[in-house]
């Protein structure tokens, strides 16, 4: 990620918020002058005023650890060591003994790394264990199965044009905006924010293939930690009666 990369981020996410700069460096500990060279480009934070800068923009958490290996190149893997790009067979391993829809997903790119049987079964057919973006927006069936669609397509889209231009590479933006454009709500659910309601942990209703079951999901989204992971383990858990 380049300087005018973080420096646009910022100033649009200080824009989306209703922040000045001074307000912005009220909330950061930092001064108004390294604001504004941030915004500038002239100026890349170092860690704890990266820290910062995410605390007062609310970035989420799950989207953290991609910005800082973007931010700084290497850095995690010399602090918490060198890690694949992918799941290996212990991994896959563990989440196929879940009993319920599970994938290891890299965010906010939408590709899916691995996922069980029961996430097969789940969203049928090759996209659905391929690219969630792919999913969502070319699998003709894509809308059957998921009764909130544009529920779960506007987080994915949200997530991909708010922090895809400081945690992944432009042209893998751009590979996943070529390829969903044809349908014909990518354009308007990409340019817009979800409802405010919206939650990162909503109850999704997911209809059963085959016999129209509707059943009642949580999204869960975990961040393997041990060894440090460039995915998180997306769960969609049954809702359990109290």
């Amino acid at each position: 990620m380049s300087k005018s990369q973080l420096a646009v981020f910022v100033r649009s996410r200080r824009d989306t918020l209703g922040m000045t700069q001074a307000q912005l460096a009220g909330k950061t500990g930092w001064s108004k002058s390294a604001i504004e060279k941030v915004e500038a480009g002239t100026l890349t934070p170092g860690l704890e005023f990266a820290g910062a800068l995410f605390d007062a923009l609310m970035v989420p958490y799950i989207y953290r650890e991609r910005v800082v290996a973007a931010l700084y190149p290497g850095a995690l893997d010399r602090i918490l060591g060198q890690v694949s790009g992918r799941p290996d067979a212990d991994a896959l391993a563990d989440l196929e003994d879940l009993p319920y829809p599970a994938a290891y997903i890299a965010l906010p790119e939408g590709e899916v790394l691995g996922a069980n049987t029961a996430w097969a079964e789940a969203f049928p057919g090759p996209k659905g264990t391929s690219n969630m973006f792919d999913y969502l927006f070319t699998e003709p069936t894509a809308t059957d199965v998921l009764v909130d669609w544009e529920l779960i397509t506007h987080g994915f889209t949200y997530g991909l044009r708010m922090m895809g231009p400081i945690s992944v590479p432009q042209n893998v933006i751009d590979g996943i905006v070529e390829r969903c454009q044809v349908h014909p709500d990518f354009e308007r659910i990409y340019n817009t924010d979800p409802p405010a309601a919206t939650t990162l942990q909503p109850v999704l209703r997911i209809r059963t293939p085959g016999t129209g079951e509707i059943r009642n999901l949580r999204i869960k989204i975990d961040k393997p930690h041990l060894p440090h992971s460039p995915w998180v383990t997306y769960r969609l858990v049954p809702v359990r009666e109290l």
